[in-house]
C-alpha cells in the first residue's frame, strides 16, 4: 500500500506538472518551426530554425528530469552534437541543425502536447471528483439548506434509499471510494504512456549509444580493483 500511494503521488506529480512544460514547448516548436521554414528559402529562416532547436534544448531537459520518478530509473541526457574545436560562432550557432538529437526535442514539443493536456486534465478532474465525493457529508448540508438539488437523490430514489441526507451522503461515499480504487490505476496508465513516448523521443538516441554502458563500467571498475591488489601484492 505504501508503494502504490508513493506511486500514486508521482504519476500525479508528473502528470500536473508535465502541462506547464509541454504548453511553452508546444508554442516553441510550432512557432519556431513556421517562421523557420517560412522564411528558409531567403536564409532567414535557418538561424530562426537553429534558435528554436537551442531553446528546445532545456525544455526538453525538464521532460527527461521528470521520467526517473515515473519510470523508476534515471534517463541519460544526451551528447549534442559539437562544432569542432576553434570553429566560429556561427558554426557553433548552426551545429544544432546537424544534431539529430536536436530535432527529435522539436519532436517531443509537438506530440508530447495532446497527451500532457489530457494527463493533466484526467488528473486534475479525478482527483477533484475523488475528493469532493469522499467528502461530500462535511459540506452536503449547506447546499441542502440553501434548498439546492445537486441530483444525487434521484440516483437514491432509484435506487430505493430514499432521499434522505445518509442515502444522499452514502452514495457518495461509495461512488468516491469507486474513483479513489481506480485513481492510482487510471493515472499510472497515462503516466506510463505520455514518459514511454517522452522516453523513446528524448532518450532513445542515448540509450542506443550507451546499450550496455553500467555493464561495462562495472567490469572495469573490477579490473583495475584486481590490478591494483596485484600490485600491492607484488
Amino acid at each position: 500500500m505504501k508503494q502504490i500511494v508513493k506511486q500514486l503521488g508521482a504519476d500525479s506529480a508528473y502528470l500536473l506538472s508535465s502541462f506547464p512544460i509541454a504548453l511553452p514547448a508546444f508554442v516553441i516548436t510550432v512557432t519556431g518551426f513556421a517562421a523557420g521554414v517560412g522564411t528558409a528559402v531567403v536564409w532567414v529562416g535557418v538561424p530562426i530554425l537553429a534558435a528554436t532547436l537551442l531553446a528546445m534544448r532545456g525544455l526538453a531537459a525538464a521532460g527527461r528530469f521528470q521520467l526517473e520518478s515515473v519510470l523508476g530509473r534515471p534517463v541519460a541526457p544526451p551528447r549534442y552534437r559539437r562544432a569542432p574545436e576553434g570553429s566560429s560562432a556561427l558554426r557553433r550557432f548552426l551545429t544544432p541543425l546537424t544534431d539529430g538529437q536536436s530535432w527529435l526535442n522539436l519532436l517531443w514539443g509537438l506530440v508530447n502536447f495532446p497527451l500532457a493536456v489530457a494527463g493533466f486534465t484526467v488528473a486534475l478532474s479525478w482527483w477533484a471528483a475523488t475528493v469532493a465525493s469522499l467528502a461530500y457529508p462535511l459540506y452536503a448540508w449547506a447546499i441542502h439548506r440553501a434548498g439546492g438539488d445537486d441530483g444525487i437523490e434521484y440516483a437514491t430514489r432509484w435506487l430505493g434509499w430514499g432521499d434522505s441526507y445518509l442515502a444522499v451522503s452514502a452514495l457518495s461515499v461509495a461512488g468516491g471510494l469507486v474513483m479513489a480504487l481506480l485513481l492510482p490505476l487510471i493515472l499510472r496508465g497515462f503516466a506510463l504512456t505520455q514518459a514511454g513516448l517522452s522516453r523513446g523521443l528524448l532518450a532513445s538516441l542515448t540509450e542506443a549509444d550507451h546499450p550496455h554502458g553500467p555493464v561495462r563500467s562495472a567490469l572495469a571498475d573490477a579490473e583495475v580493483t584486481r590490478v591494483q591488489d596485484r600490485l600491492s601484492a607484488a
